[in-house]
């Protein structure tokens, strides 16, 4: 019997089955799930964007580890009735919006990195990750910037374009409509929260 001839619950089962003598690959998006939801756990009272952040990017995964058990494995492109992105294929964009982030990201670009057209790369996205692509890299680029404010004394200006902004003022501008302060108002709160070394 094929993986895609099985049961929803007799699919998971032989998975398990079949990765037990592999530990290291063995249901590896569940772990991949809790380490993301245990840090979120750990954070929430610091830093509850990045919290929320995590809470999301374990959502993500967990939607996918469940319609992987439906697929045989194989690197082709389901055609799914949810319309929603692939454990692969969230891994993918994830990886190539993580990696790209100081530059310009066009939704094509990360269309082509999970081979599907733009269109249906667009609403899968938005179907799985529940907000639009543009917003999503918004939102990474903003804590991006937030991570590189608490490591370093870098200026804003250096963080912007570090970033992918096109320079400061739209920087500030993304900065106010996602955390909802400025980002040197962000920056003077959470340095006081941070212990002195």
């Amino acid at each position: 019997m094929s993986a895609t001839q099985m049961t929803h619950e007799d699919g998971r089962a032989q998975r398990r089955n079949q990765f037990s003598d592999d530990p290291a690959s063995a249901d590896v998006p569940l772990v991949a799930a809790t380490e993301f939801l245990m840090t979120a756990l750990q954070m929430w009272d610091e830093n509850p964007i990045q919290a929320k952040s995590q809470v999301k990017a374990a959502a993500a995964m967990l939607r996918g580890y469940s319609d992987d058990l439906l697929t045989d494995g194989s690197d082709v492109v389901p055609q799914s009735d949810t319309g929603v992105l692939a454990a692969w294929q969230i891994r993918k964009v994830k990886e190539f919006i993580n990696a790209s982030l100081h530059a310009t990201i066009r939704m094509p670009d990360c269309a082509s990195q999970v081979r599907l057209s733009a269109s249906y790369f667009s609403c899968a996205f938005k179907a799985t990750f529940g907000t639009t692509v543009r917003d999503y890299i918004r939102h990474r680029r903003i804590e991006r910037a937030q991570q590189l404010m608490l490591s370093s004394d870098a200026p804003q200006s250096q963080i912007a374009v570090s970033c992918g902004f096109a320079d400061q003022a739209h920087y500030c501008r993304v900065f106010r409509d996602v955390v909802g302060l400025s980002p040197r108002a962000w920056r003077r709160r959470h340095m006081k929260l941070a212990p002195e070394e």
